[in-house]
């Protein structure tokens, strides 16, 4: 709790507070306002779901501002006339004759998204994130992220960033915002009593970085590239980057130059749709390869908290851990992969399934897996959550719990053949076909040091190698491991398949994410986010939290030893990662603090609102 200094004190809600007789309160939801002299449950205020309530200013002074939270966030929903604005004045609700005009929804929409943005810059920790997101803009444009003979080094502003001062420069930016960017989140860790920012603070961390090079990849390029061979009416199957030489085909990363895409068909259009729209220029194609995955972040900061109320989960660690984590933004905006879409679309299809339209649930995650095909994985939790929708059952259950397996088998069948038609048809439409069959090991073809299977193998091979072990035999320890680990994985997809997901369906989505990844051949820092995004719409224990900051942590790390080296600065590099290990050290305590208690939120008012509107638009037209 904490007290202003007109002397009302303020708190947020997190559970249905004592029942003894309190002083005055005020709470607002999406119809009225609420008075009561006794217990409060928290209510919702506002779309973006932060729940509040305000004590009665003192009697000598009318009320003041919303509360703030631990990092000086407002409550999201704004103010008016010292109150918190309900719901329907934000959304633009039914006026006196009973109906909405289009054009007022779309207008109080707007008002809505300007006030959610006020309302997350108003939180010290988001503009210090905003500065960091700005510190990795202003060191993108270095041969760490743009190839040192690249022709935007032409030009005369660019000509001399390959220069050493500039280098040295452009990598002491990177790593103090990467740094800064790591510190911050964790400051912003929610526990009880004390929420995260604004759902709002993606947009502002993400305006710095929306218009620079692609960072922490060169995968960018190569979508690039696989946009204009589809554009030329070649198949990206059978053809790699070097069948459209020039411009295009000079920025991909020689490694993948002559490899074929290994992509959904729906990547492949949607990549065809960019390079067509910037007029066949291949910087400003690559760049703009981010459009996609800032509209795919926007659909995850909407959806994400919904799908966790929706399991009783906190929508704090919905946002914090789904929305807000540094790896979303340094990977999904700011490399701006194909990972971005897939995540969206299964996190729709999820919250579709848990509102029991399961049909459509698997719709959207085979139109995921147009875009990668691991999406096909939440399969599992559209089937478990279509499973406990028939059976009456909310949320996610426990382990114990009896489960009614045939009747389950069913369920999981229809889904799974449902996804299959829907990704029949959009393959259809596409007009690629299946040749990315063929073309599945292509990630898998170059050694990955962060996939603990192929380290393992790697390490086991170096070893017998120093005994004196034939090459011909040290040669077969790594695909012999790796085949090891993905008869790990089925195993554990079974498990996960056939006793977690119709108990706990988004954890078991998170899970087969995760497994699929860690047990595989290959990782990427990105490829972590799978799982990580979902893991913040189900109940997670406060270690795997822990353990969760740390791997960010690691993995931030790697970025940071990476683009240091390249950019020839490796010792500052190491001097980066030695303070972020020794801050994340001195917060371990915190680190495995207990997570934000569940909340009500007003997501279910909401979306009703929304509904009802659109339904009284259409039966007028």
């Amino acid at each position: 709790m904490a007290t202003s200094p007109d002397g009302a004190s303020r708190s947020v809600v997190r559970r249905r507070v004592d029942s003894q007789p309190t002083p005055r309160r005020t709470c607002h939801d999406g119809e009225v306002t609420h008075e009561s002299d006794g217990a409060v449950t928290a209510l919702p205020t506002s779309a973006t779901f932060v729940v509040a309530h305000q004590w009665a200013a003192p009697a000598d002074g009318p009320p003041r501002g919303g509360h703030r939270g631990h990092d000086g966030s407002r409550p999201a929903g704004g103010t008016r006339g010292g109150r918190m604005t309900t719901a329907h004045e934000r959304i633009g609700a039914h006026d006196a004759a009973g109906s909405t005009s289009t054009t007022r929804i779309v207008l109080a929409a707007l008002r809505g998204a300007r006030s959610d943005l006020a309302d997350a810059w108003h939180a010290p920790l988001v503009r210090q994130g905003f500065v960091a997101m700005l510190l990795i803009a202003l060191g993108a444009f270095s041969p760490a992220f743009v190839a040192a003979d690249a022709p935007l080094y032409d030009g005369p502003f660019f000509s001399h960033m390959t220069s050493e001062p500039a280098r040295f420069t452009a990598t002491a930016l990177l790593l103090v915002g990467l740094l800064r960017l790591l510190d911050v989140w964790l400051r912003l860790r929610p526990a009880p009593g004390r929420p995260t920012a604004p759902v709002a603070a993606w947009a502002w961390w993400s305006l710095p970085i929306a218009c620079v090079p692609p960072l922490f990849s060169r995968d960018a390029y190569s979508y690039a590239a696989q946009g204009l061979v589809v554009s030329r009416g070649m198949d990206p199957y059978r053809t790699g980057p070097i069948a459209v030489p020039g411009a295009f085909a000079d920025q991909v990363d020689p490694l993948w130059l002559y490899t074929a895409a290994p992509y959904g068909p729906l990547a492949l259009q949607v990549q065809r749709l960019v390079v067509d729209l910037t007029g066949g220029h291949a910087l400003l194609a690559a760049i703009a390869m981010r459009i996609p995955a800032l509209v795919a972040l926007g659909v995850i900061a909407y959806a994400l908290p919904r799908l966790a109320q929706r399991m009783g989960v906190s929508r704090d660690q919905a946002v914090w851990l789904g929305v807000l984590n540094p790896l979303v933004l340094m990977h999904l905006v700011g490399g701006m992969h194909n990972d971005a879409m897939m995540i969206a679309l299964v996190v729709v299809g999820l919250l579709l399934a848990a509102d029991g339209r399961w049909v459509a649930g698997a719709i959207a995650v085979a139109a995921g897996a147009g875009f990668k095909q691991t999406a096909v994985l939440a399969l599992v939790g559209v089937a478990g959550l279509a499973y406990r929708h028939a059976r009456g059952l909310a949320g996610e259950g426990a382990l114990r719990s009896g489960v009614d397996e045939p009747a389950y088998a069913r369920i999981a069948v229809k889904v799974g053949l449902v996804a299959l038609a829907a990704f029949t048809v959009l393959t259809a439409l596409t007009g690629l076909g299946w040749g990315w069959i063929a073309n599945l090991g292509v990630p898998g073809s170059v050694l990955s040091l962060l996939a603990p299977v192929s380290m393992l193998a790697a390490g086991v091979s170096f070893l017998l190698t120093q005994l004196g072990v034939p090459g011909e035999w040290t040669a077969g320890v790594v695909p012999a491991t790796q085949a090891v680990g993905m008869v790990g994985v089925l195993i554990g997809l079974v498990w996960i398949t056939w006793v977690l997901a119709p108990r706990r369906p988004v954890a078991a989505a998170a899970a087969a994410m995760l497994v699929f990844t860690f047990g595989g051949p290959t990782v990427y820092p990105w490829y972590v986010l799978w799982g990580v995004v979902l893991l913040g719409a189900t109940a997670t224990h406060r270690r795997l939290v822990a353990a969760v900051c740390v791997a960010a942590g690691w993995l931030i790390a790697y970025s940071m030893l990476d683009l240091s080296v390249v950019n020839g600065a490796g010792m500052l590099g190491i001097a980066a990662v030695a303070w972020g290990a020794l801050n994340l050290w001195r917060r371990r305590a915190e680190l495995a603090a207990p997570m934000a208690a569940v909340v009500p939120g007003d997501t279910e008012e909401f979306d009703g609102d929304v509904r009802r509107t659109l339904a009284g638009l259409l039966s007028r037209g």
